[in-house]
């Protein structure tokens, strides 16, 4: 499939293997645990609830949703994200219904489900705008659309970047990796606050944006952070999260939920 025929594309075959280290500096852990804990508080329904997930992955969120009681979905386009999901819920016992779909033509009539999340996948679909339309399709009229992003205009980025350029102006090289301010290759779209908003504006009644962690991977935070007692480095990344959360454009993750705009009678599909 392909633009130019008007459907959108996907890799069959993405795999998240050796995308994160083994070991996990102290601000990428906290700030995926936040990130996580945020999207599954604002995801929350009554047990008779029914939950989309899209781009779900290993569905280790739609799992830890199903604890909870709700009826569970989650698509995912990926043959092998897929076959690792069903492994888990083998190992977990959670109920969730997996389908094999991109998140751009959902396989799904409208207003089938009270909550539809999609956490850190966005950026990853070659349409976001079109999968955006498809999850405010989806939702009913009363429900909530979630969507978690990664922010590269975070404050972190923004102060990293100019580092960079500095030290490349004196001494002619770069800071040493990562350089958590470039977007990487299996990221397709850079999104930051007012990208986040505008996209969501077009298909959802924006309700709130929160922010997320702030100063991940700026250069030698996770040395300064290892250095500290465990105790006092959570205080000081919560410290900081309570910031992201007053300034949500400085922040290195932007959680917004919306509710889709009334759908017009029999309408069935956004494109």
């Amino acid at each position: 499939m392909n633009e130019e025929e008007g459907k959108p594309k996907a890799d069959l075959n993405w795999d998240d293997e050796g995308i994160l280290p083994a070991v996990l500096s102290p601000d990428t852990e906290f700030v995926f645990r936040r990130m996580t804990e945020e999207t599954l508080k604002a995801a929350a329904a009554a047990n008779s609830s029914r939950v989309l997930d899209v781009g779900c992955g290993r569905a280790i969120d739609a799992a830890a949703l199903a604890k909870k009681g709700g009826l569970l979905f989650g698509c995912e386009p990926s043959r092998i994200m897929l076959r690792k999901a069903r492994e888990g819920l083998r190992k977990s016992g959670e109920t969730v219904r997996l389908v094999g779909s991109l998140a751009e033509t959902l396989p799904f009539a409208g207003q089938s489900f009270h909550r539809v999340v999609c956490k850190g996948a966005i950026d990853h679909f070659f349409s976001p705008e079109r999968a955006v339309g498809e999850m405010g399709r989806v939702a009913c009229t009363e429900g909530k659309v979630v969507i978690s992003v990664a922010n590269f205009e975070s404050l972190s980025c923004f102060l990293s970047r100019n580092l960079n350029r500095f030290v490349r102006r004196i001494w002619k090289r770069d800071l040493p990796s990562p350089h958590i301010w470039e977007i990487p290759k299996d990221h397709i779209h850079k999104f930051d606050y007012p990208s986040t908003l505008g996209l969501a504006g077009k298909y959802l009644r924006v309700e709130s944006i929160r922010g997320v962690s702030l100063f991940w991977g700026f250069p030698r935070w996770s040395n300064f952070l290892r250095r500290l007692p465990r105790p006092m480095a959570l205080i000081l990344l919560r410290s900081l999260d309570k910031i992201a959360n007053w300034h949500p454009d400085w922040s290195d993750v932007l959680i917004l939920v919306g509710r889709p705009y009334n759908h017009l009678p029999g309408k069935e599909r956004s494109f």
